[in-house]
């Protein structure tokens, strides 16, 4: 005999979380992110590149909504290098900004060492970065599983490591945000 559902029962959707990014490095992580935190993210990068803008950002979600009352938590994760790139985000109200500056790998390097009020250039990150035994042969957009693992077990010190907020020209990563609301996410599920 078959068991009879209750006719009340409401099942509770997970919030899906929109990831549009630069590159492939951001596309990368949050690739891993993705996997390790088991949440409904849908990734969108490249193809957007530096052309961000809120129509865009608008249609994005629209094309992922099936329905009007569906939570879609968007986040735009690109390096805060290019003043005019930056704006552009800053003007979309609908999507959370995730800086890095000069460039994402500043919060990997987070993930071992204190950057905090230092002040690199790309070039001066990535060779920080590779003096990191974990890290001596990165290369852009792949992880291997040494650096995914240094990533998981460090992601809390990472944050107390840099600052998650853009001040003059130092460097910053607002990346601690956004593991911020994964877990908080995942505890909700």
């Amino acid at each position: 005999m078959a068991r009879m559902r209750n006719a009340n029962s409401v099942r509770k959707m997970k919030p899906i979380i929109l990831v549009l990014c630069e590159g492939e490095t951001e596309e990368c992580y949050v690739e891993f992110l993705k996997r390790r935190y088991r949440l409904p993210i849908k990734i969108v990068s490249k193809v957007v590149g530096q052309k961000i803008n809120e129509r865009l950002v608008s249609r994005i979600l629209n094309e992922l909504k099936l329905n009007a009352s569906e939570r879609i938590d968007c986040f735009l994760m690109y390096d805060a290098d290019v003043p005019a790139v930056v704006k552009n985000i800053q003007s979309c109200k609908n999507a959370i900004a995730l800086f890095s500056r000069p460039c994402l790998e500043v919060w990997f390097l987070a993930h071992s060492d204190c950057v905090s009020g230092t002040d690199f250039t790309t070039s001066d990150c990535m060779r920080k970065l590779k003096n990191v035994p974990a890290w001596k042969d990165y290369r852009k957009g792949f992880l291997t599983a040494v650096q995914q693992e240094l990533l998981w077990q460090n992601r809390h010190t990472a944050a107390k490591n840099i600052s998650n907020s853009p001040s003059k020209q130092s460097t910053f990563s607002m990346v601690g945000d956004f593991i911020e609301k994964l877990e908080s996410v995942g505890k909700q599920i």
